[in-house]
């Protein structure tokens, strides 16, 4: 009896997935264009950027992998604010499939980004987001 619970229990694990994303968010010192945001990618050189505190992460997950379009309400998602250094770490579980994933940053004074990435690996995804200021618009 023990045995059939503890596979149960093993068997019940292996239905799920695990995401995870850690990053960091910057501000543009100077305007260069639109927000940014490099998930798994290279990104540029972060030394003429200023770690932005207090920005909202949220990350959409879930659903097996398709060409459709994401519905966001379909999907599981998990949100915190980054930290004094920028940096924010957010995760959960998943479907145990490859999947679209979407990562959006928001805070207010600054232009907010959508990144849409595939997850189809347990190993951590990295980011780094690059918000621009909004341009006040003259009196």
């Amino acid at each position: 009896m023990t045995a059939l619970i503890g596979s149960c229990a093993i068997f019940s694990l292996a239905c799920d997935g695990a995401i995870k994303v850690r990053g960091k968010v910057y501000a543009q010192r100077a305007s260069k264009g639109n927000s940014q945001a490099f998930v798994d990618e290279l990104s540029p050189d972060s030394s003429q950027l200023t770690p932005l505190r207090n920005a909202q992460v949220t990350l959409y997950h879930g659903g097996d992998y398709s060409r459709q379009p994401i519905n966001k309400s379909t999907l599981w998602q998990e949100t915190c604010q980054t930290d004094g250094n920028g940096s924010f770490e957010l995760g959960g579980t998943t479907s145990p499939f490859k999947s679209h994933a979407a990562l959006v940053v928001e805070k207010e004074g600054y232009v907010p980004v959508t990144k849409i990435f595939l997850h189809e690996k347990l190993a951590p995804h990295q980011a780094i987001i690059i918000l621009e200021a909004v341009e006040e618009i003259p009196k």
